[in-house]
């Protein structure tokens, strides 16, 4: 393989990990697959963090200002915050 075909190789790949976990996300959140795939495309957002993202917000039994809190302290989950507010808006 050449260089081109090992990057659309990649290409592919990463397309196909990210539609697996666009069509999971989809399933626990209130965002489309194809919602989901524009945030950790366009957005650059490791699926990793953002699936850590998600549990902080979704956790009923953090107030908003213990959810605010963990955000602001894990490592990454506000950048990925902006990134989404960047893009849902």
């Amino acid at each position: 393989m050449n260089n081109e075909e090992w990057q659309e190789l990649r290409s592919r790949a990463k397309k196909m990990a990210n539609d697996e976990y666009a069509s999971e996300a989809s399933n626990i959140i209130r965002l489309t697959k194809d919602e989901i795939s524009l945030i950790v495309n366009e957005a650059s957002v490791d699926k990793e963090k953002l699936s850590e993202l998600i549990a902080v917000v979704n956790d009923s039994t953090k107030t908003n200002s213990q959810k605010a809190e963990a955000i602001r302290t894990i490592t990454g989950l506000a950048e990925i915050a902006v990134s989404l507010i960047g893009k849902l808006f």
